[in-house]
C-alpha cells in the first residue's frame, strides 16, 4: 500500500531586499553524512528466465543513510490540490541527484546481464522489472513515507510506492517511457509503461505490478489484502523515454491460459463430485445387490439368483464406467494443474514460458476453444 501522510502547508514569505519570495513547495531531498563504512557491497540473487542473476553494487552509506534520514515531507506554500502537487513530490525521490551514481552502477549492472543474456528491449524491460519485483514486499506500517530509491536497495525490501519509485527510476534512465499509476482510493502504487495489446490504464500506458511476479501488462485480479482496483489512476510520467513494451500479445495469451485453467479446474472439480457421489451411490446399491444374491445362494433360490446375475454385471459394468470416467477427470484435473502452477511460478519467464507452452499445443488448445 501507498504511504499515507500530510503535507504540511506553510503559510510563510521568505522577505528579501529587493521583496518578497514565496516558493509553491519544498520537496524530499537527500543529504549524504558521514558513514563509518563509507561504501559497502549489496548483492541481491533473483530468478530471471532460465538464470540466476547476481546484482553486485558498492552502495555509498553516506548518502543511504541521508536518504533514510531525510525529511520526506512536502512543504506547500499556497493552497495546492494533489493533482498540482503529487507529481514533484514523487519525482522528487526519483530525481534527487544525490542517486545518481547509484541509478548508474545499478544500470551498468543490470546491462551486463543484457549483454550476457543478448535481451532486446522488451526483455531487458522484464529483467529490470522482475529485479524489482523479486524484492521483498514489506508493508511496514509504521512508515508514512516513502523510501528513496537507493533505501529500497539497500534495505532490499519495500511497499508498492517504494519498488514502483524504483523501477520507474530505472526504466525512465534506460529510455523507456514510463510513469507512476497512483490509485488514491485502493492506496497502491503501481509503474505504467507505453504499449499495445494489453489493457490500456490511460494515457496509452499498461500496468506492470511491482510488488511480487505478474506479467507486463497483465492487472492483477486481486491484490494483497483482497483489494481489487477498480479507480482510475493519477498518471505521473517519469522522465521523456520512447521505448514502449511490445509484447502484449504473449503476456495476455499467458494470462488468459492462466485463467482457463482455473475455469477448468473449477468445471473438472464440479463433474469430479458428480462423479464420486454417483460412485458412492452404487457402491451402496452393488453391496446390496450381493447380500440378496448371496442370502438367495443360502436359500437355494438358483432360478432367482440366475435373474439376478445380468442385472449384477450390468451395474458392475455402470461402476467401472463411472470410475474411468472419475479417473479421467483427475488426470485432466491434474494436467490443468500443473500448467496452472508451472505459470505461477514462472511468471520471471515469459520468453521462455510462451516458447515452451506454445511447442506443448497448450496455447492452440486454449486458441481452439476462444
Amino acid at each position: 500500500m501507498i504511504h499515507r501522510f500530510i503535507p504540511a502547508l506553510l503559510l510563510i514569505c521568505i522577505c528579501l531586499a529587493g521583496g518578497c519570495v514565496q516558493p509553491d513547495m519544498v520537496l524530499p531531498s537527500i543529504s549524504p553524512v558521514q558513514a563509518e563504512y563509507p561504501v559497502l557491497t549489496i548483492d541481491h540473487t533473483f530468478l530471471f528466465e532460465e538464470s540466476d542473476i547476481t546484482i553486485s553494487l558498492p552502495l555509498d552509506y553516506g548518502v543511504y543513510y541521508g536518504a533514510r534520514d531525510a525529511d520526506k515531507q512536502i512543504y506547500l506554500y499556497s493552497d495546492l490540490t494533489d493533482h498540482d502537487w503529487l507529481p514533484y513530490y514523487y519525482r522528487a525521490f526519483i530525481d534527487d541527484p544525490q542517486q545518481e551514481a547509484f541509478f548508474q552502477e545499478l544500470i551498468a549492472e543490470l546491462r551486463r546481464v543484457r549483454s550476457a543474456l543478448r535481451l532486446d528491449d522488451d526483455r531487458y524491460l522484464e529483467l529490470c522489472t522482475v529485479f524489482v519485483q523479486s524484492l521483498p514486499y514489506d508493508d511496514d506500517t509504521t512508515l508514512i513515507e516513502p523510501k528513496f530509491p537507493i533505501e529500497t536497495f539497500g534495505d532490499g525490501t519495500g511497499d508498492c510506492d517504494d519498488k514502483s519509485l524504483l523501477l520507474a527510476g530505472l526504466l525512465s534512465r534506460e529510455g523507456y517511457s514510463v510513469a507512476l499509476l497512483l490509485y488514491s482510493e485502493e492506496a497502491h502504487m503501481a509503474v505504467g509503461v507505453k504499449g499495445d495489446g494489453c489493457r490500456n490504464v490511460g494515457d496509452g500506458y499498461i500496468f506492470i505490478e511491482t510488488t511480487r511476479p505478474n506479467f507486463v501488462g497483465i492487472v492483477p485480479e486481486m491484490l494483497a489484502g483482497d483489494i481489487v482496483l477498480e479507480s482510475e489512476p493519477m498518471i505521473i510520467p517519469i522522465g521523456d523515454g520512447t521505448i514502449g513494451y511490445g509484447r502484449c500479445d504473449q503476456t495476455i495469451v499467458l494470462s488468459d491460459l492462466l485463467a482457463y485453467c482455473r475455469d477448468e479446474i473449477d468445471r473438472l472439480n464440479t463433474e469430479m463430485e458428480m462423479e464420486f457421489a454417483a460412485i458412492e451411490e452404487m457402491t451402496d446399491e452393488i453391496g446390496a445387490l450381493r447380500m440378496e444374491m448371496d442370502s438367495l445362494i443360502r436359500q437355494r433360490r438358483y432360478q432367482e439368483y440366475n435373474r439376478q446375475v445380468p442385472v449384477f454385471n450390468s451395474l458392475i459394468d455402470r461402476y467401472n464406467s463411472h470410475i474411468e470416467e472419475y479417473n479421467r477427470l483427475v488426470r485432466s484435473a491434474e494436467r490443468y494443474v500443473a500448467i496452472q502452477s508451472t505459470i505461477i511460478n514462472r511468471m520471471h519467464d515469459r520468453h521462455g514460458l510462451y516458447c515452451e507452452m506454445l511447442g506443448e499445443g497448450v496455447i492452440g488448445e486454449i486458441r481452439g476453444v476462444s
